[in-house]
């Protein structure tokens, strides 16, 4: 097979773990109002789970706080419920027809927890790109059209691809550090 093939797999998974970290740093909160943190919220509304984003407007206001209008004001308390369900540690504080949701600014030691969390969330994709080019490394040492010094080649460059992926995570996760450690 040629490097192509080869690549396009490899960029292809390392982009499906990228994209799973950056989901999972979104989870964790900066201090700063994210909508994306209520992402996962799951409501009951009109008899089936729907995800928060999908029944209602959200929006930061004044800097520190999330507004949560539903379109439909019935579902309110619904949706209240579903967000102190999460346990996020956020002040929820309900209007005539929206949510405010407060982000309390973290302690010192809440801002270490979380960069130490990143840094988890980090290893682990790292660990997963190390599977990714194990598992394309032992396809290329398979391919019996492979000549000897193709395979060397292709093993050389396996090593360049995986090293730009670890870049991209460490890029994420000094990036993401950096959010979480400024006030």
């Amino acid at each position: 097979m040629e490097w192509k093939i080869y690549k396009e797999e490899f960029d292809k998974k390392a982009t499906v773990k990228i994209e799973w970290l950056n989901s999972e740093f979104n989870k964790i909160k900066s201090g700063r109002p994210n909508p994306k943190i209520l992402d996962h919220v799951m409501v009951d509304a009109y008899g089936a789970k729907s995800k928060l984003y999908e029944i209602a407007n959200m929006q930061v206001v004044e800097g520190k706080q999330i507004l949560v209008k539903p379109y439909d004001k019935s579902l309110l308390h619904e949706i209240n419920s579903a967000i102190i369900k999460e346990n996020l540690g956020l002040s929820v504080q309900v209007d005539a027809d929206s949510l405010r949701i407060t982000f309390p600014l973290p302690s010192e030691e809440t801002r270490k927890m979380s960069v130490k969390k990143v840094k988890e969330f980090a290893e682990q994709a790292k660990v997963e790109i190390r599977n990714i080019r194990k598992e394309i490394h032992q396809k290329i040492k398979k391919d019996k059209e492979l000549r000897e010094d193709e395979v060397k080649w292709y093993e050389e460059d396996l090593d360049k691809l995986t090293k730009f992926w670890n870049s991209e995570v460490d890029n994420a996760f000094v990036s993401k550090e950096k959010e979480l450690l400024t006030i």
